[in-house]
């Protein structure tokens, strides 16, 4: 037992890192038995945060996102009608057998669908008025019902067949069937009815309309069976073979696809370069494969760590995980080198412990700041900060303990390199020792950065300011704009991309609700601050007015005699009326399918014992909303979304949350060196991440990118990265023997920064506009922390 407890003491860090690895993957592979679901997410709305006035609604409002952000449309376009129905049933063929890709998809409107509807509104004919057929039955006023229905008999502008003409003389069903098709039962678009598809004329070309759901399994972009994907290859072939046909795509799916498959590889491409060019730098500065293959190896091996960390904890992990994690690359990749430097140059070390004795403390220090500021984003109340603060922590708890475990154990090189050569020749020693002044005129670069970046900041305060906006989080390709103008300018649909949405404790309350802000927005519509809506009370009323409705059509009884001998029937048509009237029952019958597509989208269910629906306002005035947003406030269960509004406005919260975690984790780490250093030494590090801050913010506003979110997430990844570089030269100051060691250190951290920069910054290339802020905010801020780094050395 001793022999094994002296042997665990001398081999600790190997001892420590077989104990952590065992548990994380030992972890990881007991939770995949005990729930083996795991969700890869690709669209950029899953990971933006829900307005924090939508808490009490949140799981509704999630739900209503996941039916709409599936839902696509199509529009097949040509010269002539005959030519896009052609095209559109041959797109459509493609997918009629049951399959992955589609939950429903939709060409064909036939006669068979109207006449289910007429035939429902004639059964329900009693309980379906209109609040203003009630209220002119309640006044008393009949007659003018009566008349109405005379007026469309005997003047030909009767929309129905007239089939029930004896069963309903005040064409009650007609009346409700024009309500119908105005309030968009059938199409709430430009879109009429033709052929049996939903087509319109515009601007001498024939559109027609292919509506659908797609699939949970073919929205995955990982999957074979994505949706969109095959969209384009089948829309491709039938444009391949008929030049004259052109194919209209609009729909959260089509963007996803487009930002998230852009986005990889984008990603893709910079890293495998990046990584290339490093592995070329990492050969020619050590002219040996033992260094690149085994920094490659910790890299993806502490890769492989944090992605199943994040896992583990959260059961899912998001694309831009992965792009914050590449931070990870640039940091285990400056463990290495610190080490094969000491390693190769082979200038004091003789053997692999001896060179982890030497940049032991540095890299420790290093690493416990580094985590420290990772260890922040995991108390952001947001998932995605969560993930990447578990990716990076767990990732380089690997990298550090695989450098310090298991990189001693590798042999050291027998002749003098081609590194020590150069460190020692003696030019190289003479500009050490006889240039004091080009080192005392880099101790002035930060004060420079310092003073340009304040002028910067005070020229453009009036632009200093937290401001995020989800629109510029993601900029169409050209071809995928147009096709947006195009199918907003054919279908008219007058989406503003707000809505309303409706909670209740029942299915009447909520019906009741819905009936309610109907008669707001009606009101709205006659003030012009709206153009029209839809509500589930447009199709459904509730119980309470069906009522109502039911009462008022007594009314119609003391006029029925003269209405029938008006039409030409037999009085005693009257007494069949009046036995279907009072048999009447005020249960709904089933709705036809046709309307259930129609409220698809607006009756969310039942969520734990509480019932939930959604309004859509239509061509509304962009200048209304605070008017729309004052009614909700002022009515319990009614919430006014303007998502793209909401989330930017609790991103701006979640960027200031952002900056008061980076205040602590800096005062934390300044803490703890407080015990490491002298107060003169912790105050100069402490300067390095102000002067970081002061750059990178002075560069996005010249720049012109906003203080926002991805931004000051990437100032809390580049804290902890540029801590390291002034760590190691306040180390290298306290532990330097001669000017040889002194230039190793300069050549470590600028190889250090060289590969960082390679890795990460590169993605400011990136025209991904999250990707690319976070690229060109970490680069920025990594030369603010070099040249601090650098100015502190003797």
């Amino acid at each position: 037992m001793k022999i094994q407890m002296k042997y665990l003491m001398k081999h600790k860090f190997l001892s420590l890192w077989i104990f952590f690895h065992t548990a994380v993957f030992l972890a990881f592979f007991v939770s995949l038995a005990i729930s083996p679901e795991i969700h890869f997410g690709t669209s950029l709305f899953e990971i933006l945060p829900p307005s924090s006035e939508l808490h009490e609604v949140q799981e509704a409002d999630s739900i209503l996102g996941d039916k709409t952000s599936r839902t696509v449309t199509i529009l097949v376009k040509a010269k002539t009608f005959e030519q896009a129905k052609e095209a559109a049933i041959n797109f459509y063929e493609k997918y009629n057998e049951p399959g992955d890709f589609f939950d429903n998809l939709s060409l064909y409107v036939d006669s068979s669908s109207m006449t289910e509807i007429i035939h429902w509104l004639h059964k329900n004919r009693f309980a379906l008025l209109s609040d203003d057929d009630i209220s002119l039955l309640e006044k008393g006023r009949a007659e003018e019902i009566a008349d109405d229905a005379l007026s469309s008999v005997y003047g030909a502008f009767s929309i129905s067949d007239l089939s029930y003409l004896e069963e309903d003389p005040f064409l009650l069903t007609e009346r409700s069937l024009k309500r119908f098709l105005e309030d968009g039962a059938i199409s709430t678009t430009n879109m009429a009815l033709k052929d049996n598809v939903l087509a319109c004329q515009k601007d001498d070309n024939w559109y027609v309309l292919i509506r659908g759901t797609v699939s949970e399994k073919g929205s995955a972009l990982a999957s074979e069976k994505n949706t969109v994907k095959s969209i384009y290859k089948n829309a491709g072939e039938i444009t391949k073979s008929s030049p004259e046909i052109e194919f209209i795509f609009s729909g959260v799916p089509f963007h996803s696809y487009e930002n998230s498959t852009s986005a990889q590889k984008q990603i893709t491409v910079i890293s495998s370069v990046s990584l290339a060019l490093i592995i070329v730098l990492f050969l020619l500065i050590f002219h040996s494969v033992v260094p690149a293959l085994i920094s490659a190896i910790a890299v993806a091996f502490s890769c492989i760590v944090g992605f199943i960390s994040v896992l583990l904890f959260f059961r899912e992990i998001h694309i831009l995980t992965f792009v914050f994690g590449t931070t990870l690359i640039g940091t285990c990749l400056d463990y290495s080198i610190h080490f094969f430097v000491n390693w190769k140059a082979n200038l004091m070390c003789n053997n692999g412990t001896t060179v982890r004795n030497h940049i032991i403390r540095g890299i420790s220090l290093g690493f416990a700041s580094t985590e420290i500021c990772f260890g922040a984003l995991f108390f952001s109340p947001f998932p995605l900060l969560k993930q990447v603060s578990v990716f990076l922590f767990f990732g380089l708890t690997a990298s550090y303990l695989s450098v310090v475990a298991l990189y001693p154990n590798l042999k050291m090189p027998e002749k003098r390199t081609a590194l020590a050569k150069l460190i020692t020749k003696p030019h190289i020693m003479e500009i050490i020792k006889t240039r004091p002044v080009f080192r005392k005129s880099l101790r002035f670069l930060p004060v420079f950065l310092a003073i340009f970046s304040v002028i910067v900041i005070l020229s453009n305060y009036h632009s200093l300011k937290i401001q995020n906006n989800i629109q510029e989080l993601y900029s169409m390709s050209p071809e995928m704009l147009q096709n947006e103008i195009t199918s907003a300018k054919v279908l008219n649909t007058g989406s503003s991309g707000w809505y309303f949405i409706l909670k209740a404790d029942s299915r009447e309350s909520l019906l009741q609700k819905n009936e309610e802000l109907s008669e707001f927005l009606s009101d709205c519509i006659e003030k012009n601050k709206l153009g029209n809506f839809l509500s589930i009370s447009q199709f459904i009323p509730s119980e309470k007015k069906q009522s109502r409705s039911f009462t008022a059509c007594e009314n119609l009884l003391p006029v029925l005699d003269f209405q029938f001998e008006a039409l030409g029937f037999e009085k005693n048509l009257s007494e069949n009326y009046i036995s279907n009237y009072r048999s009447f029952s005020q249960s709904l019958e089933p709705l036809p399918s046709t309307i259930q597509d129609a409220i698809s989208n607006l009756w969310i269910g039942e969520i734990d014992g509480n019932f939930y629906s959604c309004v859509l306002p239509l061509h509304t005035d962009r200048g209304e909303e605070h008017y729309f947003r004052e009614y909700a406030r002022n009515h319990q269960g009614i919430y006014f979304v303007n998502k793209v509004n909401d989330i930017s406005s609790q991103l701006d919260v979640l960027s200031k949350t952002m900056l008061k975690l980076l205040a602590l984790a800096f005062i934390f780490v300044i803490a703890i060196l407080f015990f490491c250093y002298k107060p003169r030494v912790v105050l100069k590090i402490a300067s390095v991440p102000v002067l970081v801050t002061l750059v990178t913010t002075s560069v996005l506003l010249l720049a012109k990118v906003h203080l926002s979110f991805f931004p000051i997430t990437a100032l809390v990844l580049v804290f902890g990265l540029g801590l390291d570089y002034i760590i190691y030269s306040v180390e290298d100051k306290k532990n330097q023997t001669n000017d040889s060691s002194s230039i190793l250190t300069t050549f470590s951290i600028f190889f250090s920064f060289a590969t960082t920069a390679l890795s990460f910054g590169a993605l400011a290339l990136s025209t991904f506009p999250p990707v690319h802020m976070l690229g060109l905010t970490v680069f920025v801020g990594l030369l603010a922390a070099i040249a601090g780094a650098f100015s502190s050395q003797k």
